[in-house]
C-alpha cells in the first residue's frame, strides 16, 4: 500500500509527487549552485544503507551509449539466474522507468511509497547550503534502497553526468564500464577530452576490480589506462576484435559495440561473483530479449515507419542514417533532429546539410537544455507541439537526438517501456 489512502495517483499527481520529492532540491537551487555528491552519501546513510558495500555493482559512465550498455549488461546477468537491479539515468519515457528489477519497472504503488520514503530521509538532512542533491542522485539512492529491500544479487548503475563528481562516484563498484567520451558539459567536467575522461573514469576507486572501456580517442584512452593502473584495476579495451564473438547477437555500428560491451562487462562481473561464465546460448537469448526503444528502434505509427535513436554525435547520426537505409533501402524522407549546444551540434549541422530529404530541428521547451537559437539552424524549426503531425507526414521518419527527445517521440508512438528485457 502507498500509505496515502488506497488511491494510486493519476499522471498529473505523479508529476507533482516527483516534483516535491525527487526534484525538490534541484528545483529550489540557487543561481550557480551545483550538485554536491556528499549529500548523496548522507542520504544513503539516512536510509540505513552503506553506499560503499551495496550488492555487487557494475557502474556505467560515458558521454553516449551508456543506456545500451546498461540494458545488455542487465539482461545477461538476469539470463544467468541473478536477480538484477538496474538504474537508468534518465528513464526511457518517464522517471518511473529509471528503476527496474529484472528489467521491469516498479509497480506504481511501490514507486510512490519509495519516493515518499526517500524524501522523508532527505528531509532529515541539514539544509543544502553547500550544494543540492539532483534528481539522478535521488533516484540512485532510491534504487539502492529498493534493490536492498527486494534482494537483488547484482546491480547495474548508470551515471548521470560525469563520474568522480557524479553521485555514482560515491558507490563502491566492482567494475566500471566506460562508453565513448566526447566534449560535453565542459563547464562541469573540464574543457578537454582528457579532463572529461578523467572525471568519468574517476567513478572507479581503489577496490574496483576492473575497468572496461570502448575503443576511442587516444587522449581519452591514455587517461583511462592511467587511472585503472593507479587504482589496481584490470583494464579491458573493447574494440572490434572483442566485439566479433557477439556479431550474430547485436546490430552493427556503435549501438552494437555498446551492446557487446555491456555483455562483456557483465561476464567479467560474473567472474568476480565466482559464478560460471555465461554460455553462448545465454548470450544470444539475453540479446534477443532486450527491448530498449530509442536506440535504433523501429516503430509503426499511423502509416509511417519511425526510427528513433538517441545519438548526439556526428558519428552516431551517420550510423543511424546508414541503419535506416539498410532497413528500408533508402534514406529517410524526413529527419527530425534535437540536440543542444553542449552536444555535437556542429556535427549534426554538417550531416544535415548533405541530406536530400526534409530535415526539421525540434526544440522540446520544457527539458531545460541549451538549444541553438532559431537562426543558428539552417533548416526548418518545430516544437514538441508539432511532433504528432510531423511523425505522420512522411513514410519513413528518423527521429534523432537527446534521450529527452527520444522519450517525447516514443510517447507519441505509444511504445511500451515497462520492460527492457
Amino acid at each position: 500500500m502507498t500509505g496515502h489512502g488506497d488511491i494510486v495517483p493519476a499522471a498529473a499527481d505523479l508529476d507533482a509527487l516527483e516534483s516535491r520529492t525527487a526534484f525538490r532540491e534541484w528545483g529550489a537551487r540557487s543561481p550557480g549552485q551545483r550538485a554536491d555528491p556528499r549529500r548523496f552519501g548522507m542520504l544513503v546513510a539516512a536510509l540505513g544503507l552503506d553506499a560503499e558495500h551495496p550488492a555487487p555493482a557494475l557502474g556505467v559512465v560515458g558521454s553516449k551509449g551508456k543506456g545500451t550498455t546498461v540494458a545488455f549488461a542487465s539482461a545477461l546477468l538476469a539470463e544467468t539466474g541473478l536477480r538484477v537491479g538496474t538504474v537508468f539515468s534518465p528513464g526511457l519515457v518517464s522517471n518511473r522507468d529509471r528503476l527496474r528489477v529484472d528489467g521491469a519497472v516498479l509497480p506504481l504503488d511501490d514507486y510512490v511509497a519509495l519516493l515518499e520514503r526517500v524524501d522523508a530521509a532527505l528531509r532529515t538532512l541539514p539544509a543544502p547550503d553547500a550544494g543540492y542533491i539532483g534528481p539522478s542522485g535521488f533516484f540512485l539512492a532510491a534504487g539502492l534502497a529498493h534493490f536492498a529491500a527486494t534482494g537483488c544479487e547484482a546491480l547495474v548503475l548508470e551515471a548521470g553526468i560525469g563520474g568522480r563528481r557524479d553521485d555514482l562516484g560515491r558507490v563502491g563498484l566492482v567494475g566500471l564500464a566506460m562508453a565513448q567520451v566526447f566534449l560535453e558539459h565542459t563547464d562541469l567536467l573540464g574543457p578537454t577530452i582528457a579532463a572529461i575522461a578523467d572525471d568519468k573514469v574517476g567513478a572507479a576507486r581503489p577496490g574496483t576490480r576492473f575497468v572496461s572501456y570502448l575503443a576511442q580517442s587516444e587522449e581519452a584512452e591514455a587517461v583511462i589506462r592511467q587511472h585503472a593502473d593507479d587504482i589496481g584495476a584490470e583494464r579491458m579495451r573493447i574494440d572490434e576484435t572483442a566485439r566479433a564473438p557477439y556479431a550474430g547477437a547485436v546490430v552493427e555500428g556503435l549501438t552494437g559495440m555498446n551492446a557487446a560491451h555491456g555483455m562483456i562487462a557483465a561476464r567479467r562481473l560474473l567472474v568476480e561473483l565466482g559464478r560460471p561464465d555465461a554460455t553462448t546460448e545465454q548470450v544470444r537469448a539475453a540479446a534477443a530479449r532486450v527491448h530498449y526503444p530509442g536506440r535504433l528502434s523501429r516503430h509503426e505509427r499511423d502509416g509511417s515507419t519511425v526510427f528513433v535513436d538517441s545519438a548526439v554525435s556526428r558519428d552516431g547520426f551517420e550510423n543511424a542514417l546508414a541503419h535506416v537505409e539498410r532497413e528500408t533501402g533508402a534514406p529517410p524522407a524526413l529527419t527530425l533532429v534535437s540536440v543542444p549546444r553542449e552536444k555535437d551540434l556542429a556535427g549534426f549541422r554538417a550531416v544535415a546539410s548533405t541530406l536530400s530529404g526534409r530535415v526539421v530541428f525540434v526544440a522540446i521547451e520544457r527539458v531545460h537544455l541549451h538549444y541553438p537559437q532559431r537562426d543558428e539552424w539552417p533548416g526548418e524549426w518545430a516544437t514538441a507541439a508539432d511532433l504528432p503531425a510531423l511523425l505522420r507526414s512522411a513514410p519513413v521518419v528518423l527521429a534523432i537526438g537527446t534521450a529527452s527527445f527520444s522519450a517525447e517521440v516514443l510517447r507519441h508512438c505509444d511504445v511500451d517501456t515497462d520492460r527492457v528485457f
